[in-house]
């Protein structure tokens, strides 16, 4: 349940980091000590967004904890319904004007409700401004984020991509269209290595498609191995699952092993097969040319699947061609309705009477 309470409460949280960060965009004519008042919001409220985060690995939340993570809800839900109005009227539009006297007309009434609108904001951002500066005091003052990192050294930490390895081809949803046509990248009959990149957001579900390719494809290679990166990696820890992956070997390769030796020894393994490694979850450019050393070109038909938010880090790893980037496309209306269903009533429909 609290777990369920800190995620609404960062989900408002980044909904609102969307909009303040919209707003100090051109888009929106916000005059310069505002811009910097919502600059200070929006730099405030994203310190707040990752405690919460860290407050979410906490299995108890002490009670001082849950009544600060509550108010900052609340004082987030209130800043959002006042900047949905703000953006609302600022993208109102006045009908049709029937000639050039009316057109400057409606330029004078704009302009009128534009001075009203700014001045009732810039006073509506002064306050929240302040009980921002309060919250940000009491967390200060309490201690929280201590608290919040004790709570959280006692949780057992798990890897939130492991379930997506071990879905059901059967109950995925949305997923055909982008599986076959990453299939087509993977088996066809070019015989130079090929890297493909697939590009999404967090929960997008690029591990899941990348683990579907691999599970439909990994038996025409002659060795596979699938890893995972993440944001900060241990890089010989990486190349050793590697190794042991395309070796099928029982016994864990030494950790005394080096990074020189485990690279070679991998070039040495790879360099007369045709293999297929997904690099899941990958940050940074760097992370990745460390491991690509490990990773031979040769002409065996090899593949590799890279997976990452981060579109620079995605074009990075394409090879041979950019084109081989895979952004993953958001759920069509009609899937997102069978998700929603299934996930609510355990069918892709809706009952058709009320059980």
């Amino acid at each position: 349940m609290e777990g369920i309470l800190v995620s609404a409460a960062t989900g408002v949280l980044k909904s609102l980091l969307c909009k303040l960060a919209a707003l100090l965009e051109g888009e929106y004519r916000v005059h310069k000590g505002l811009r910097r008042d919502i600059a200070f919001l929006k730099d405030e409220l994203s310190s707040m967004n990752a405690l919460l985060e860290k407050l979410a690995e906490a299995e108890a939340l002490d009670t001082q904890l849950k009544e600060w993570r509550d108010q900052v809800r609340e004082m987030a839900y209130e800043i959002e319904d006042y900047i949905d109005k703000y953006m609302n009227h600022h993208t109102h539009r006045d009908p049709d004007k029937p000639n050039a006297v009316m057109e400057l007309f409606w330029k004078g009434v704009s302009k009128v409700k534009n001075f009203g609108a700014h001045h009732e904001m810039a006073v509506q951002i002064k306050e929240l401004k302040s009980r921002i500066i309060e919250a940000s005091q009491r967390r200060d003052r309490y201690k929280l984020d201590a608290m919040v990192c004790s709570a959280s050294s006692n949780a057992v930490r798990t890897d939130p991509r492991l379930p997506a390895l071990f879905v059901q081809g059967a109950s995925l949803v949305g997923i055909e269209g982008p599986k076959d046509e990453l299939i087509k990248l993977v088996t066809d009959e070019e015989v130079s290595l090929k890297v493909i990149s697939l590009i999404g957001f967090g929960g997008s579900g690029k591990t899941t498609l990348a683990n579907q390719v691999y599970q439909k494809t990994g038996k025409l290679f002659n060795c596979q191995a699938f890893v995972s990166v993440s944001q900060n990696p241990d890089i010989r820890k990486i190349l050793r699952s590697v190794l042991s992956q395309i070796r099928k070997e029982d016994s864990p390769i030494s950790r005394s092993s080096d990074e020189e030796w485990l690279i070679n020894s991998m070039r040495d393994f790879l360099k007369d097969k045709r293999y297929l490694i997904v690099i899941d979850d990958i940050w940074s450019i760097q992370a990745w040319k460390t491991i690509k050393c490990a990773l031979l070109e040769n002409s065996c038909g090899s593949r590799i699947i890279v997976t990452t938010r981060n579109a620079s880090v995605a074009k990075s790893c394409c090879f041979p061609r950019l084109d081989l980037a895979y952004e993953l496309r958001p759920l069509t209306e009609a899937d997102s309705k069978i998700l929603f269903f299934t996930r609510v009533f355990g069918s892709g429909k809706m009952p058709t009477s009320p059980e």
